[in-house]
């Protein structure tokens, strides 16, 4: 079968599987499961504001007793800290630390990277193009399943 007739399910689902393994290789690599790469994202979008872990069990979608075992792994790795409210002491809050920020920007460098070689020898124009293609193709997934990821 000609490259050209390759469908596109197929190679989606490639790209999917080898980008899905490099990234639990390097979350391996780094002690770190997608929880908790998921949790200090999300604190690092909540910039100056410290979410309580109320918070954080909405966000994720978790318990209490998970959101604690992950904030207990997370400030072991230096990566967060949390705390009691000063304002309200029934209300414990969970902060990123430099070393959690300076994880977060290393993570970024990486997906950068990653996001360099997926468009090696593209043009600018046919990057924005792929964009807008592969967005159109979500949308068309996403209309099919319900409007539901």
């Amino acid at each position: 079968m000609p490259a050209e007739a390759e469908p596109i399910g197929y190679l989606l689902t490639r790209i999917h599987n080898n980008m899905d393994r490099r990234a639990n290789n390097n979350l391996k690599a780094s002690g770190m499961t997608f929880s908790q790469m998921r949790l200090l994202h999300y604190l690092f979008k909540q910039g100056e504001i410290s979410p309580s872990q109320k918070d954080i069990e909405e966000f994720l979608q978790v318990s209490h007793p998970t959101v604690v075992g992950l904030i207990k792994r997370l400030e072991a790795k230096g990566l967060v800290r949390s705390g009691f409210d000063s304002a309200d002491r029934r209300i414990k809050s969970v902060y990123l630390t430099a070393e959690g920020k300076g994880f977060i920007f290393a993570v970024r460098e990486h997906h950068a990277h990653m996001e360099q070689t997926l468009t090696s020898g593209f043009a600018a124009q046919e990057v924005d193009c792929l964009r807008l293609l592969l967005r159109k193709v979500l949308e068309n997934v996403l209309s099919d399943n319900g409007g539901q990821e």
